[in-house]
C-alpha cells in the first residue's frame, strides 16, 4: 500500500502499548472469524426433515358459526380514544398494527409482542416493517425503534437478523438528484453495525425494556450544594482544596475505568460461547473487514492519479465504512474488542501491504496485538478518513480552517455549527453565503424535519432571552458575538431546511392534498422541547411533527393545493403559508392561529370544508381528493350514540354527512403522533378510503407521490372476458383488491420498495 511505511515507528507502538497496558482487548478464541461459511457452522439451516408442515400434520377444526355470538365478539374491538370518541384498539391484521404502532416510545417486550404476532401473520413482510423502522430514505428513519425489533429478529430468527445485516450499509436506496442522474444511499449507517453488536455484548438489545446506557451513557448530576463553598476560605486554601478534589476524582474515575474494563472482558469471553452472539460478532467484523479493504484499494488508485475530475469522481466512491469503523480503545471496541477482530482479518486477507515488519516474527499474543491495531488506526483508518474530509479528526486537531463544510454530514453541521463558527467565523459565514447563493451544498437531507423546527424555535427562543436570560451583564463584544452566532446558527437551519424539502421535490409531488395539523393542547407546546432537549430527554411533543410535517405538505403539494393547510382544536382554520419566508418567520405566522383544549376532528369536515363546498356549490371533482391528519389520535367524541349496535368512529359519522351532502368523503391519511400508551385506531385494515401511518420521517410521505390523478392501475381479474374489438360485450372490470385504498394496501406498498427486495427470510 502507497501510504504505508515498512518499518511502523516505534514511538507510535509504545505509547499503543502504554495506553493499552490498562485493559485487555484480546480476542477470545473464536476460530469461525476467518472462514467465510461461519453463518452455517455456527447457526445451521434446520433439516428438511426436522420442519413441519402444520396444515399437513392436522386438520383444522370446523368452524361454527352463530350470529349472536359473531356480533359479541364484534364489540371485543371496540374501545375509546382519551377524550371517550368511539375507536378501535386493533386494525384487525398483526402486520398493520405492527406498522402503525411500534415508534421511538415502544419499549423492546412491547415490540416482541407486535412481531410476534405479526410474524405468525406474514414473515416476509414482517421482515420489510423492520427494515422500514430504519431506512432514512425509504422509511421511518427510527433508529433505536429498530435496534429493539432487531433485537426480536436475532433473539428469534437469528439466522435471517444476520444474513440481512449488510443490507443496513449497501445503497439499496434510489433517488434521481437531476434529471438524469441517479444516486444511491442505504437505509442506514455503519455506525448501525457496531452499535447492534456493542448492545448485544452489554445485554441492552433484546428484550430491553427501559433506556440504554450504552446509547445514552448517565451524565454525572450537578452538585448544586457546592457553590455555597466556593468562596470559603482564602484564595490558595480554595484552589488546594479543589486540586484535591480533582486528583481524587481523577484516581476514583481510573479506578471505575479498571473495573469497568475487566468486566467487559470477562462478559466478552462468556459472550462469545453463545453461537448467536458469536455469529453476529463475526458477521460484523466481516462486513467492515471486506469494505474497508475495497477502500484502501481505491484509495491507493486514487493517490497514482493526477489532480482532476476522474481522480474526483473515483475518490468519491470510497465508502464511509473508514469514517465509522471501530477505533481501538473507543466506546464501541472497549465492549467488544472489535478493532482487534477486524485488524486481524485485514491482516489474513493480505489484501493490505506494507505491514509493520514487527509482524513477521513471533510475538506474544498481546504485543502482536498492540502492533496490528496501532497499524489498523495509523494506515487503515487516518488515511480513509483523510480522504473522505471526516471532520471529527480536525476538529479533535483544531485545525478548524482545514474542514470542509460541504461534506460534513447533516447531522454534525446541525450539532457544531457553534464550534465551526467559534473557531473559524470568517471562513464559516463564508461558506453559509456560498450556500445561500447556491454556489456551494449543505447536507440536510437525512435530518428529520421536526428537528430543524426544534432548532429553529430555539434559536429564537434564546434571541429572546427566554432561556440564557440574553446578554445582560456582559460586554458588548460578547453580546455581539452572540448575536452573530445566532444569526450563523439560524442561517444554517434555514439552508438544511431547503436541502430537505429540495430532495424530497426531487422524489415527486402530491397532487389535490392538504395537511390538517392537530394543535390541540394534548399535542404539547412549540417551546417544550427546549427544555426536554437540554435535559438529555428522547420526548418530542407531538405538535412539532405536526407542524412540520405540514408545513413539508404545503412545499411538496402540487398548486392550488400548495402553500397552506388546516389547523384543528376546538375551531379548524386555514393557514395560508408564504414560501418566501423564512422557516421561523413561517412558523411564527402558524403559532398565532387559534389554539385551544379541544380536539375536534370532525369539525374540520362538518363545519369547514363541508358547509363551504356546499355554499359555493362546489363540484365533487373540484374537492379535495386526500387529508393527512397529523395528530396524537385522540380526538374528541364525534357521536352522541353510546351503545354496541350504534358504534360510529369520527370517520364513520364524517363519511354519513359527506353522502347527505352528495358528496363522496376524501381519502384520509391518519398520521399517528402520539406518544402515550393508549393506542386507538380510526378503521380497520379493510377500510376503502383510510390510510395509516407513524413516525416523524418526511419519507414515508413518498408513498403518496407520483400517483396518477385516477388513482392505482387498474388490474383485470383472471378468467375474466376482455371486451372484444368490436366493444360488442360489455365486461365490468372492478378493480382489484391490491389496488384499493385501504390501510392494509398502502402499508404494502410502502413495504414494497424496491430498496426492501434484497431482504430474505431464511429461518
Amino acid at each position: 500500500m502507497s501510504t504505508a511505511s515498512n518499518n511502523i515507528n516505534a514511538s507510535p507502538a509504545s505509547s499503543s502499548l502504554n495506553r493499552a497496558s490498562s485493559r485487555d482487548f484480546l480476542l477470545p478464541d473464536i476460530p469461525e472469524l476467518f472462514n467465510k461459511d461461519f453463518l452455517d457452522i455456527l447457526l445451521p439451516m434446520p433439516k428438511d426433515d426436522m420442519q413441519v408442515d402444520a396444515s399437513s400434520t392436522s386438520q383444522a377444526a370446523p368452524t361454527v358459526s352463530n350470529p349472536m355470538m359473531d356480533a359479541l365478539k364484534a364489540t371485543a374491538n371496540q374501545t375509546y380514544t382519551a377524550n371517550m370518541a368511539m375507536a378501535y384498539s386493533s386494525t384487525l391484521s398483526s402486520t398493520l398494527d405492527a406498522f402503525t404502532t411500534i415508534s421511538r416510545y415502544t419499549s423492546g417486550p412491547e415490540v416482541a409482542q407486535y412481531l410476534e404476532r405479526a410474524w405468525q401473520e406474514d414473515s416476509s413482510l414482517t421482515l420489510r416493517i423492520i427494515w422500514n423502522l430504519r431506512s432514512i430514505h425509504d422509511g421511518k428513519g427510527e433508529r433505536e425503534a429498530f435496534y429493539r425489533a432487531f433485537g426480536w429478529l436475532y433473539d428469534k430468527h437469528p439466522r435471517t437478523a444476520i444474513s440481512n445485516l449488510r443490507l443496513l450499509v449497501e445503497p439499496v436506496c434510489s433517488s434521481s438528484k437531476k434529471k438524469g442522474e441517479k444516486s444511491a444511499a442505504a437505509h442506514g449507517y455503519w455506525k448501525d453495525l457496531l452499535n447492534i453488536v456493542a448492545l448485544a455484548a452489554v445485554d441492552q438489545l433484546v428484550g430491553f425494556a427501559g433506556t440504554s446506557t450504552f446509547l445514552h451513557p448517565p451524565r454525572s448530576e450537578r452538585n448544586w450544594d457546592s457553590d455555597s463553598d466556593k468562596k470559603a476560605g482564602t484564595r490558595e486554601e480554595r484552589i488546594a482544596a479543589a486540586q484535591a478534589a480533582n486528583a481524587q476524582a481523577k484516581e476514583m474515575a481510573k479506578w471505575e475505568r479498571k473495573v469497568k474494563r475487566g468486566w467487559s472482558s470477562r462478559r466478552l469471553e462468556s459472550k462469545v460461547t453463545d453461537p448467536k452472539f458469536r455469529a453476529l460478532f463475526i458477521a460484523v467484523a466481516r462486513l467492515f473487514a471486506d469494505q474497508l479493504t475495497k477502500d484502501i484499494r481505491t484509495l491507493d488508485e486514487v493517490q497514482k492519479l493526477r489532480a482532476g475530475d476522474e481522480r474526483m469522481a473515483l475518490l468519491r466512491t470510497i465508502s464511509l465504512a473508514g469514517k465509522w469503523a471501530p477505533t481501538p480503545d473507543g466506546s464501541h471496541d472497549q465492549v467488544t474488542n472489535i478493532a482487534t477482530a477486524i485488524a486481524e482479518l485485514l491482516l489474513a486477507s493480505q489484501a493490505v501491504s506494507n505491514l509493520p515488519s514487527a509482524l513477521n516474527a513471533p510475538l506474544p499474543p498481546r504485543d502482536r496485538a498492540i502492533i496490528l491495531r496501532s497499524y489498523y488506526q495509523r494506515w487503515i483508518l487516518t488515511e480513509l478518513r483523510k480522504a473522505t474530509s471526516c471532520p471529527e479528526p480536525l476538529m479533535s486537531a483544531n485545525r478548524w480552517k482545514e474542514i470542509k463544510y460541504s461534506r460534513v454530514p447533516s447531522i454534525c453541521m446541525k450539532n457544531n455549527a457553534e464550534l465551526f463558527f467559534k473557531h473559524d467565523a470568517e471562513g464559516f459565514e463564508a461558506y453559509l453565503t456560498s450556500v445561500e447563493d447556491n454556489k456551494r451544498t449543505i447536507s440536510g437531507a437525512t435530518l428529520l424535519p421536526h428537528e430543524l423546527v426544534g432548532q429553529v424555535v430555539d434559536l429564537g427562543f434564546e434571541e429572546q432571552g427566554h432561556v440564557s436570560g440574553g446578554s445582560r451583564g456582559k460586554k458588548d463584544g460578547m453580546k455581539a458575538f452572540k448575536e452573530r452566532l445566532a444569526a450563523a446558527q439560524r442561517r444554517v437551519t434555514e439552508a438544511q431546511w431547503k436541502t430537505l424539502i429540495e430532495n424530497l421535490r426531487d422524489s415527486g409531488s402530491i397532487d389535490s392534498a392538504l395537511a390538517v395539523c392537530d394543535v390541540s393542547g394534548s399535542m404539547g407546546s412549540l417551546y417544550g422541547y427546549h427544555y426536554h432537549k437540554k435535559a438529555g430527554k428522547d420526548y418530542v411533543p407531538p405538535i412539532l411533527p405536526a407542524i412540520s410535517l405540514s408545513l413539508v405538505l404545503a412545499h411538496l403539494a402540487k398548486p392550488p393545493f400548495d402553500g397552506g393547510f388546516i389547523t384543528f382544536s376546538s375551531q379548524p382554520q386555514f393557514v395560508q403559508v408564504d414560501k418566501s419566508q423564512s422557516l421561523y418567520e413561517q412558523i411564527m405566522s402558524m403559532s398565532r392561529t387559534h389554539w385551544e383544549m379541544n380536539t375536534n376532528l370532525q369539525s374540520v369536515f362538518v363545519d369547514l370544508i363541508l358547509p363551504l363546498a356546499v355554499k359555493n356549490q362546489v363540484k365533487p371533482e373540484d374537492m379535495i381528493k386526500r387529508l393527512f391528519i397529523f395528530s396524537d389520535m385522540q380526538f374528541d367524541q364525534a357521536s352522541a350514540q353510546n351503545n354496541a349496535s350504534q358504534w360510529e368512529t369520527n370517520y364513520d359519522v364524517i363519511e354519513r354527512k359527506y353522502r347527505e351532502a352528495g358528496y363522496e368523503v376524501p381519502e384520509i391519511v391518519y398520521w399517528d403522533l402520539s406518544a402515550g400508551t393508549k393506542t386507538t385506531v380510526e378503521a380497520e385494515y379493510d377500510r376503502k378510503g383510510v390510510a395509516m401511518m407513524n413516525g416523524f420521517s418526511p419519507a414515508m410521505l413518498k408513498v403518496f407521490m407520483g400517483e396518477q390523478d385516477t388513482g392505482e392501475e387498474v388490474k383485470m381479474d383472471e378468467g375474466w372476458e376482455a371486451v372484444d374489438k368490436d366493444g360488442e360485450s360489455v365486461t365490468v372490470v372492478e378493480q382489484a383488491k391490491e389496488d384499493v385504498f385501504n390501510p392494509l394496501n398502502v402499508m404494502k406498498k410502502a413495504l414494497a420498495k424496491p430498496s426492501f427486495d434484497g431482504l430474505v427470510v431464511v429461518d
